[in-house]
């Protein structure tokens, strides 16, 4: 059931009874952002001089966590101060976040805030249901029909996004206040070649791209000031996450969930000068977001949510934080993984559990799991999923031409499908990710050898389902690699796998349909290509060629049914 949103003005919270401290805000979050990324929190000096001046200006928190590293999970929650179980966001690909969330967006345009949304790339476009509440969505054109577009072309440089936030708050009605989000992608692989900030971080790759979204930023904060909105406006800076750039042989981000990827830069900035240049040690996490943001415009919003205000109080100093990745258990039949910190560790339970003392052991490279006292830990990821979640409706799940975006970007594993989420504590035999991450490296790279080395391919993905007969993806993937060697028969038996042991999902009927196609066994072929068609009207190929083989067997009537799609298809381009 869908939630109605009233559009009215929303009465001013108290704030102790005077104004609200800022008018606008601009929240900006960077993605796969480390903390030690960014110069104020360790970085070498000169790679973020306009992030580095704004938390002069404000609270540099440095026990910030995020909730998931995944982009929608982490968003989502920042927009909504819901975590991940709640908000039922869980990965890039599985469902939208649903309409009847209460977001940022909303509560500000319900009190007459103008709202606007720059995003940079094809995770957060509008159908994945982020665009609640905001009257401009800036995001990335998707390719035109037909074209299979590389990845960056589902991504927009900083200088885009910073670009289009100028021209908005140049074009504006500057008496009205604003809530505006801007979202850079930068730091994301592939890294920018010919980024002139390499020679600034010594080549380094992921800094220089760091820096080129700092600059980006600057350029926003100058039309800020020149608009004479900087007086009145409170900034809010936080990464989606980090980047494991190999530390504990992760090379980029949402498979575990280990500081490299959870601890994020987090500043606030208020126009008052609250709390100005202190660097906070609070457990703090991206579900803060929501609420302080609604206490820095003095707006009621919603009570129900897991974040805590930061404007005024300081957090609780026995206050623990939530965190997990899914991502596995999706794509790759892992066990769950769910985390709980607070001031005095970190728990992360899966299959495996494991401590760390982050304090002592900041790599996390010694689990000290042996006589610690966990109930706290189990009780607060528990907790969580004792809580009430949002109603979920058809109009939730994400089309599947919006998941073959994401996989043109590099993006792995499950498709769209519903939710079969367990909670983590729930015994399982799985394997904990820590244990499989050296298996997904090569999952990885199976990708890089189909054009190169099929045979080399199949052999890795063989010995990946041995070890692990509950990888679907890897079964998946095994069907399309003995497509490719034209071994048909052996493509449909690893499909039915991926089926078995994930969910049902256009994707392994796909590869079933084309297969059976290329055996000569049509009638068979067209029920599979029939299965991919419903869970999934976007693909233009698949649809076309139920097309071609009705019409060639006589069935004109039932192919009108699927030429529709394909029109509808076009349109939604």
């Amino acid at each position: 059931m869908r939630r109605l949103l009233l559009l009215i003005p929303l009465a001013f919270a108290s704030c102790g009874g005077g104004d609200p401290p800022a008018r606008s805000v601009m929240l900006i979050t960077l993605d796969t952002t480390r903390a030690d990324a960014v110069s104020c929190y360790g970085a070498p000096d000169g790679v973020t001089p306009n992030l580095d001046a704004l938390a002069a200006e404000g609270i540099l928190y440095t026990e910030a966590r995020t909730v998931a590293p995944i982009t929608m999970p982490s968003h989502a929650s920042m927009l909504t101060g819901l975590y991940p179980p709640r908000h039922t966001v869980r990965a890039n690909s599985l469902n939208a976040l649903p309409a009847s969330a209460r977001t940022l967006a909303e509560d500000a345009r319900a009190a007459g805030l103008e709202t606007a949304a720059f995003v940079a790339s094809i995770v957060l476009a509008d159908g994945f249901g982020l665009a609640q509440g905001f009257d401009v969505y800036k995001q990335p054109d998707p390719p035109p029909a037909g074209v299979v577009a590389p990845g960056q072309l589902r991504r927009r440089g900083a200088d885009w996004v910073a670009d289009d936030a100028i021209v908005w708050l140049r074009k504006r009605d500057n008496t009205r206040p604003f809530f505006a989000w801007l979202h850079f992608y930068d730091p994301h692989v592939p890294y920018n070649e010919a980024n002139p900030f390499r020679s600034k971080t010594g080549g380094d790759g992921y800094l220089a791209e760091v820096a080129s979204m700092d600059h980006a930023i600057g350029r926003v904060f100058d039309q800020l000031k020149k608009a004479e909105l900087w007086d009145d406006t409170m900034i809010v800076v936080v990464a989606d996450h980090g980047e494991g750039l190999g530390e504990h042989e992760e090379a980029t981000h949402t498979t575990l969930v280990y500081e490299s990827t959870m601890r994020v830069p987090f500043i606030v900035r208020y126009p008052t000068g609250e709390r100005a240049g202190e660097r906070s040690n609070e457990i703090v996490s991206v579900v803060d977001v929501y609420p302080t943001v609604i206490d820095g415009l003095g707006l009621s919003g919603n009570a129900d949510v897991d974040g805590v205000s930061l404007l005024g109080a300081r957090a609780p100093d026995d206050r623990g934080v939530y965190m997990e990745s899914y991502y596995g258990f999706y794509s790759f039949g892992w066990s769950p993984l769910a985390a709980w910190a607070d001031r005095e560790g970190k728990y992360i339970h899966s299959s495996a559990p494991e401590f760390y003392d982050v304090a002592a052991d900041p790599g996390e490279l010694q689990n000290v799991i042996e006589g610690r006292a966990l109930d706290r830990y189990r009780d607060g990821i528990e907790g969580v999923f004792r809580r009430s979640v949002l109603e979920r409706d058809e109009g939730d799940m994400v089309a599947a031409s919006m998941v073959e975006q994401l996989q043109g970007l590099g993006y792995t594993g499950a498709g769209p499908g519903e939710d079969p989420s367990p909670s983590p504590l729930v015994p399982s035999d799985r394997p904990a990710p820590r244990q499989r991450i050296a298996a997904f490296n090569r999952f990885l790279s199976t990708q890089e050898m189909v054009g190169v080395d099929p045979q080399g391919s199949v052999a890795t993905l063989e010995g990946l389902v041995t070890e692990n007969p509950y990888n679907h993806s890897a079964w998946l993937q095994l069907s399309a690699a003995y497509m490719g060697l034209e071994r048909y028969e052996e493509s449909i038996a690893a499909a039915r796998k991926a089926l078995e042991h994930g969910h049902d999902w256009y994707g392994p009927h796909n590869n079933i349909g084309i297969a059976l196609d290329r055996l000569g066994r049509t009638e068979e072929a067209l029920a599979e290509l029939k299965l991919a068609a419903e869970h999934a009207p976007g693909l233009t190929q698949t649809v076309s060629r139920i097309v071609a083989i009705l019409k060639a067997t006589g069935r004109d009537e039932e192919a009108k049914r699927y030429d529709q799609m394909l029109l509808d298809a076009a349109k939604r381009r």
